[in-house]
């Protein structure tokens, strides 16, 4: 209880003393909640009669504080010349219709409809309060620090005791793979591959000294090597990711480079055999059950996979319910545990919406890749490019990392969340008109103190 009490405390001090704006600090005490959610509750001495249900005390914060978020995202002032897209709104909101239309018919109503309920929250806040604030460039500076700076707090304390030999302090290690405050390694690799991004740019646009960038490049070192320690393929695989999409967007005279360097590690790891056997046992790997904290790691998913798809495009007009889906898994695993989520966002949201709802989902992400790419063309001053690169890097990588595992639509996990707000940044950067908007400028040299014109 005393890391995790540390945890709480550092985050709280951070948003109490280190920003005075009261939309991130909203948003920061959801996110802190999630991250509590995120670690390895058992271990710290959280019972479940405290965490599980949906009216469970800390699941009552939850519901406290997503809904606080929701009231400053409403209250929220659309920025002047606001761009809209019509066919992105049109399909969010149709999406999250389908998903409430569906708890209807679910198998248990009150538990789809309130996942339902959670979720249509989470995107009223990303698509008004969040694409509205991250329209400023002052307010995405604020946004990536508090990310930086939740990197440090949530990431380097227990690798360091971990490469010390003091287990024992706290650090969560399950069957051998190293997961550090989490409550599994793979929601550590998924958590350091989208936090990456922060990082690279608080050490290319933040950073003013060399001493201030060696530190970020210690940071970034940190991270891989407790990705090393983790044996977390995904996450391994999503950070590599993120960094190759980063460096593709700010450099706009190397990206052939860029792209060139990405295919030949691409290339490389895939001829190497040690890799492809990793790949398949990554796909196949059967279900392993640890004692500690009841966990469970690496459930199979290749045969979930196979087995319910036929399941599945049997109601494949109206899916089984949002959040049913699911319950379906466990013939295929042999394991209550195991069989708790189907570690495909994309198949699960099939199984739950059917077609129209996989077709939605495909909709809101293509609306969103294009706005992804169209500022990737576009030629802006450095911290702009930078900017964008965080925003475009997680969408990247967060969209590979789900085809792996079912977080998407799941408002308790802290992974949605880490996704769904750099979605509303491409978006928000997207709608911002520079020709009739001044926005802050900034000198187009990296390692420069940034300085905002009013």
């Amino acid at each position: 209880m005393i890391v995790l009490a540390l945890l709480v405390g550092s985050v709280l001090w951070l948003l109490k003393y280190r920003f005075e704006d009261r939309y991130l600090r909203a948003y920061g005490l959801f996110f802190l909640i999630l991250l509590v959610y995120a670690s390895n509750k058992a271990g710290y001495g959280i019972p479940d009669s405290l965490s599980e249900g949906a009216f469970s005390p800390l699941s009552l914060v939850r519901w406290v504080l997503l809904g606080v978020w929701l009231f400053y995202s409403i209250r929220m002032k659309r920025p002047p010349n606001f761009r809209n897209d019509a066919p992105l709104a049109g399909a969010a909101l149709l999406l999250v219709g389908d998903m409430l239309l569906s708890s209807t018919y679910a198998e248990n109503f009150s538990y789809s409809f309130f996942r339902a309920l959670s979720f249509a929250m989470l995107a009223g806040s990303v698509l008004a309060g969040m694409a509205f604030y991250l329209h400023r460039a002052e307010n995405c500076v604020r946004f990536f620090r508090f990310h930086y700076y939740v990197a440090w707090i949530a990431l380097a304390p227990m690798l360091l005791l971990h490469i010390a030999g003091l287990d024992s302090f706290g650090v969560t290690i399950i069957m051998g793979q190293f997961a550090g405050l989490f409550g599994n390694q793979n929601m550590y690799g998924t958590f350091s591959a989208l936090v990456v991004p922060y990082v690279l740019f608080h050490w290319r646009a933040v950073a003013r000294t060399p001493r201030e960038r060696w530190i970020d490049a210690a940071l970034l070192v940190l991270i891989f090597a407790g990705l090393w320690f983790s044996r977390s393929r995904n996450g391994f695989t999503s950070c590599l990711m993120a960094i190759a999409v980063y460096f593709f967007v700010i450099n706009l005279k190397s990206r052939m480079k860029v792209v060139a360097a990405s295919v030949c590690v691409a290339a490389a790891l895939l001829v190497v055999p040690n890799f492809q056997e990793d790949l398949r046992e990554f796909l196949r790997k059967g279900s392993t059950r640890t004692e500690f904290g009841s966990q469970f790691i690496e459930e199979k998913r290749y045969e979930m996979w196979s087995g319910v798809f036929p399941l599945f495009w049997k109601e494949k007009l109206t899916g089984y319910g949002f959040a049913s889906s699911h319950l379906l898994v466990f013939p295929f695993t042999k394991d209550e545990a195991a069989g708790r989520s189907i570690h495909n966002s994309y198949l699960e949201i099939f199984g739950d919406l059917g077609l129209p709802g996989m077709v939605l989902l495909l909709l809101v992400l293509f609306r969103v890749s294009g706005k992804a790419f169209a500022l990737v063309q576009q030629r802006g001053d450095y911290l702009e490019r930078n900017i964008n690169a965080v925003f475009i890097s997680i969408f990247v990588a967060g969209s590979g990392n789900a085809f792996f595992e079912s977080w998407m639509f799941s408002v308790g996990n802290l992974t949605s969340l880490l996704y769904w707000a750099p979605v509303a940044g491409i978006v928000a950067r997207w709608a911002w008109r520079p020709a009739m908007v001044r926005e802050p400028s900034v000198s187009a040299q990296p390692g420069r103190e940034l300085t905002f014109a009013r």
